[in-house]
């Protein structure tokens, strides 16, 4: 394993790796580990406690066990870097403090650019989680034992050269009971920053022109998929992750209405309703097929796809309701028509793999993986590409969540609606999925018209006159 030199960005002293490592049980799961390359060692180290803290908190996401690794292996360059600075120093807060103030304005000496607050931040709070569990998880097996030892943590206990940062220090659990009693602004209180209003809005002027346009290509057929999930995302609310876990059986048509019922399935412990197997687990009928859920933190990264927990009945599922009359009966039409392209192309994945698998979305267009699983950056990609047709149509559409032309102000859109038309909050919570009443209010901001409104009541109601 190579390791960066000193005149090239950091990291200076450690590096992050996504390995699939053998678990006692003998279960096969990817973890980050964090390599550190302490200075009288010629090979890198497995930072095992960090391991051992992300096996215990099995249920995170790979992404966040590596922003931990992260900060925890940027916290130890600096360490190594200003050992000799805190020899003599008995303040574990004088070395955190320290570490944010190369964060925040860069370190010529460990070759860091200024990073932003709230990058620091979120470092720091996963720093000082980390050391508070590990207190209690190592206790004072944390500190040097003896000359030969190289490394070992809490906050930074380790061994460089003669320089042992808080190597005396004996009551480990006493340290750490202190520090969790107080905040983190006990350590280091940053300077407030600026309240900002984050609430976009999909533009509600583009969604027809999307829906008519946006998903034509050029030879003339229609992006069915990206149409389906679009309309998913807009008007049944769905968090962006959500619709790549729908199975094909997750549609059904009422016969006596005509009326498509969608239901979102647990990933891995709802069962998979397929004749014969009716009753398996999802995660079960998957495994046959040489698959995972995905969620499970195991898949790659173009097969993952996030799960948030929320509400679901006893059968592990809720009901996505489409809130629009129009989209609905549109629905079923591109539905049955995608249902149609679906089977086409998992005829050439059950000829490459031997096996169909579940899924709903697919690839549709890749010739050497069609009928595989499609991904969220597939997606992406392809939703993109639908603004950019409405933008060589004159339209003001440019990607971004600045403008609030993205998967996620989709959501922000089909919460404000409810609102708009006083959809109770019961109901929002709902339609939304939420397990907490209390979390549809981050989605609810004002929108111009209803500033609009209220400015002209106040004109219409409260009479100026300046002039005879």
């Amino acid at each position: 394993m190579k390791f960066r030199e000193r005149n090239y960005a950091y990291p200076l002293h450690h590096v992050t790796v996504k390995q699939r490592v053998k678990l006692i049980s003998g279960k096969l799961d990817h973890f980050i580990l964090l390599y550190i390359k302490p200075h009288d060692s010629e090979s890198p180290l497995v930072f095992k406690e960090l391991f051992i803290y992300f096996s215990n908190k099995s249920y995170m996401s790979i992404s966040w066990q590596r922003h931990v690794a992260r900060a925890i292996g940027l916290f130890y360059d600096y360490c190594i870097e200003k050992a000799k600075a805190y020899k003599n120093d008995n303040s574990v807060a004088d070395v955190i403090r320290g570490f944010v103030e190369s964060s925040l304005n860069g370190d010529p000496q460990l070759g860091w650019a200024p990073s932003s607050e709230g990058v620091v931040k979120r470092n720091l709070s996963y720093i000082i989680d980390f050391s508070k569990e590990s207190s209690e998880l190592f206790g004072e097996s944390l500190l040097p034992a003896d000359e030969n030892i190289s490394m070992r943590y809490l906050y930074r206990a380790y061994k460089v050269k003669q320089n042992t940062l808080l190597g005396h220090i004996t009551d480990v659990k006493k340290v750490a009971a202190q520090l969790r009693a107080s905040s983190n602004e006990h350590i280091y209180r940053f300077n407030s920053s600026p309240i900002t209003r984050n609430v976009k809005l999909f533009p509600e002027d583009l969604i027809e022109p999307l829906f008519k346009y946006g998903f034509t290509k050029s030879d003339g057929t229609e992006d069915l998929g990206t149409k389906l999930l679009t309309a998913l995302l807009l008007f049944g609310g769905m968090r962006e992750s959500e619709p790549f876990h729908l199975w094909f059986n997750d549609f059904s048509i009422y016969p006596s209405t005509g009326k498509l019922a969608i239901f979102l399935y647990h990933p891995s412990e709802a069962s998979c309703n397929i004749p014969p197997y009716k009753n398996m687990l999802r995660k079960e009928y998957l495994m046959q097929r040489g698959l995972l859920p995905r969620n499970d933190k195991a898949t790659s990264k173009s097969y993952h796809a996030g799960w948030k927990d929320l509400a679901v009945d006893n059968s592990y599922r809720t009901e996505i309701t489409l809130i629009h009359t129009v989209i609905e009966r549109h629905f079923v039409s591109w539905w049955s028509q995608y249902m149609e392209l679906r089977q086409l192309c998992m005829k050439s994945y059950l000829n490459k793999y031997g096996v169909e698998h579940p899924f709903f979305f697919i690839k549709t267009g890749d010739r050497k993986d069609r009928g595989a699983p499609l991904s969220i950056s597939a997606y992406i990609k392809a939703l993109k590409r639908a603004v950019t047709r409405l933008e060589r149509k004159g339209y003001a559409a440019e990607w971004g969540v600045s403008d609030g032309i993205a998967p996620h102000p989709m959501r922000h859109w089909f919460i404000t609606k409810l609102c708009e038309n006083d959809v109770s909050n019961k109901i929002i919570q709902e339609l939304a999925n939420h397990r907490n009443i209390l979390s549809q209010e981050v989605y609810k901001g004002a929108t111009a018209k209803e500033i609009d409104l209220a400015l002209s009541k106040i004109s219409a109601n409260f009479t100026i006159k300046l002039q005879d």
